[in-house]
């Protein structure tokens, strides 16, 4: 082979590995652009997902746990029927529960609420007995109603230290329980001189309204009766404000039963005193 030959196929080689080399770079290149692509595409979709938490304008900030009872204000919950020949309100001035709330991750929300149904009061006596007897409530064998607050959904900041919110969980009521979604509000409040009046640490404001249908309990009135849709409304309104303080209320006194004697410290020994010297004679 000539030298003409030799450096013809020498060029045709290096040639060659040029366009080799510049293929695996083009690729190289296109593969770092379609990992940034990806990335940014999953970084979009996160941020979309998870957008940041909802954040009141308070002094506390991590989860607070409330205690709710009436120091820390009126608690309240109605129940409205509006039926064809009879409207009454049932109202309970007594709620007790547990929450826990980060007022600057209103998110995290979660807690639990319940009412004795003998605190249910319509205003009349007779009315009162029917509601807590076997045909209706039946407060003997269920005698609590409880909502069980599991997370919240559309949070919505309304005011500096207010936002709606929907309550997503439970509510137990005639021992069944129902899956339920509550539209509430919520607002925090420091301490302050004003509020130590009543009880100190910050307080928690909730106040909800929502339907409950009788029938999805097993509510349905005496047997072979029509006062469901007659007297009573199939589906009754339900409207809830309840108050809770950071500050944990005193443990309940307990009572002594008479069948119980109350438990004493044991008596002291008695006080061991040296003999007398004998007298000399």
């Amino acid at each position: 082979m000539g030298v003409r030959a030799v450096a013809e196929t020498t060029r045709r080689r290096m040639n060659a590995v040029r366009r080799q080399a510049s293929s695996k770079a083009q690729l190289g290149r296109f593969l770092i652009m379609a990992s940034v692509a990806i990335q940014t595409a999953f970084v979009e979709r996160s941020s979309a997902a998870d957008p940041p938490p909802t954040a009141l304008e308070t002094k506390a900030s991590g989860p607070q746990t409330f205690y709710c009872d009436d120091r820390a204000g009126n608690n309240q919950v109605t129940v409205l029927s509006e039926s064809t020949l009879e409207d009454f309100t049932s109202v309970c001035n007594r709620v007790a529960g547990k929450c826990v709330f980060d007022p600057r991750r209103v998110e995290s929300f979660s807690g639990s609420f319940s009412i004795r149904v003998e605190d249910l009061k319509t205003g009349m006596d007779l009315r009162d007995r029917h509601l807590v007897g076997p045909d209706w409530l039946d407060a003997s064998q269920f005698p609590a109603i409880t909502v069980q607050v599991e997370k919240v959904e559309e949070v919505k900041k309304n005011a500096p230290t207010s936002a709606s919110l929907v309550l997503v969980g439970t509510c137990t009521l005639h021992g069944k329980t129902e899956r339920v979604r509550i539209p509430a509000s919520c607002t925090y409040l420091d301490e302050t001189p004003e509020t130590m009046r009543r009880v100190k640490g910050d307080l928690l404001r909730i106040r909800a309204t929502f339907d409950v249908k009788l029938a999805d309990y097993g509510i349905a009135g005496p047997a072979g009766s029509d006062y469901i849709g007659l007297k009573v409304a199939d589906t009754v309104r339900i409207k809830v404000t309840v108050f809770g303080s950071t500050e944990r209320p005193a443990d309940p006194l307990t009572v002594d039963r008479p069948d119980t004697p109350a438990k004493r410290p044991p008596a002291a020994p008695p006080e061991r005193r040296p003999a007398p010297s004998p007298t000399p004679p």
